[in-house]
């Protein structure tokens, strides 16, 4: 059994995990657990993968047993770096449990280095990385579930280095058209749960960055944008990308063209985009400013959808990021998606959450992305 660490936005990073496996189960606020093992390096929505060696931990003294159960049999002639993660609201010090444990590691062999978290219980990332924990070392995650304690060993954990390359280094970049972070790009790419050989297609591609996540994740993908220096943007990142990445998927761009008229494929696609957001608002907006663009906005997502479903071959799914608005602590929506239902698509839900509560939201921010999965009906 393994156990998944979930990123800030709980329902949409647990709705990821539950695209690849229906029987996943959350155990705690931010912590679910899934028989199956997924490579972190295509989830999105997940901090931290860990593998649950023991269950049902009463005291701290059989959480130590464990510990030193699970060490016995690893053989290094370097320093083990060890550390302890607890994700719970007891007040026990874990790392005066961390350095008791050191005498008892040594007499297995080992030479043991005890490494703190630099802040609170929670071994980070950085941390981990840093102290080379990984992958001779061990990350020891303690869970509290009600009154027992959940043991895992840490197995990976999100390479942020990585996405921060690929979301900040890249030669083309617009801060005023807004751009959809690559975490997100891969959650909403797992919640389209293409099969193999589908191939994605992003309609409002903007600078390409959908499409290189969908390239490491192993797909084919086609981009294409209303706005010709955005595709000549998307272009250089993409030779960009594939000089510094391992690309798995092709990547077409296609010349500049009309979301709300394109022509698709013949061979099995899926549409995930982040469709237009309207104003990138900089400084808050009025609400009279945010309502004078939806009437725009609406028209631009129904006349889209409407496109899709005139293709000689439809779409396997449609999942599409739709913009939110919060100012004043007031949230402002398009309340668009009944009506795109009532176009022709079955609206895709979730048993772990419902699209209400499917959003991307940074703090400081006015504009939110709501994210959609839609499926068209088989007699259109």
């Amino acid at each position: 059994m393994y156990l998944y660490i979930l990123g800030r936005e709980r329902d949409l990073c647990l709705a990821e995990l539950e695209s690849k496996d229906k029987n996943v189960e959350l155990i705690t606020e931010q912590i679910a657990v899934s028989k199956k093992l997924f490579d972190i390096n295509n989830l999105g929505g997940t901090i931290k993968v860990g593998e649950i060696i023991a269950n049902n931990v009463s005291s701290i003294n059989e959480l130590q047993k464990e510990i030193i159960n699970h060490c016995k049999d690893i053989e290094i002639e370097t320093k083990f770096n060890y550390g302890i993660s607890y994700y719970g609201n007891s007040k026990i010090n874990f790392n005066q449990i961390g350095i008791k444990l050191k005498k008892e590691l040594k007499s297995t062999g080992l030479k043991p280095r005890f490494v703190m978290p630099s802040d609170g219980a929670i071994l980070n990332a950085a941390s981990i990385k840093h102290n080379k924990i990984f992958p001779d070392g061990r990350e020891f995650i303690v869970v509290q579930s009600k009154d027992k304690m959940l043991l895992a060993v840490g197995l990976s954990f999100q390479d942020i280095d990585m996405y921060s390359k690929r979301d900040y280094e890249k030669p083309c970049r617009d801060r005023k058209v807004g751009m959809l972070p690559p975490k997100l790009s891969q959650i909403m790419i797992n919640l389209a749960n293409p099969d193999d050989n589908t191939v994605i297609c992003d309609p409002f591609c903007g600078s390409g960055g959908l499409l290189m996540e969908a390239s490491l994740m192993g797909y084919d993908s086609i981009g294409s944008d209303l706005s010709d220096d955005m595709t000549k943007c998307a272009k250089k990142n993409i030779e960009w990308f594939l000089d510094n990445f391992n690309a798995k998927g092709k990547v077409e761009i296609l010349k500049s063209n009309d979301a709300t008229k394109l022509k698709y494929p013949k061979e099995s696609y899926s549409v995930v985009t982040e469709g237009f957001l309207g104003i990138n608002f900089l400084s808050k907006p009025t609400k009279q400013l945010i309502d004078e663009q939806i009437s725009n906005l609406k028209n631009i997502y129904v006349e889209f959808f409407k496109n899709l479903l005139l293709q000689e071959r439809l779409p396997d799914v449609v999942c599409i990021c739709v913009p939110f608005w919060r100012v004043n602590e007031q949230t402002i929506r398009l309340n668009l998606i009944d009506e795109i239902a009532n176009l022709g698509y079955t609206i895709v839900e979730f048993k772990s959450a419902r699209q209400s509560t499917l959003n991307y939201y940074r703090e400081g921010q006015f504009t939110g992305r709501q994210i959609v999965v839609f499926k068209p009906n088989k007699e259109n």
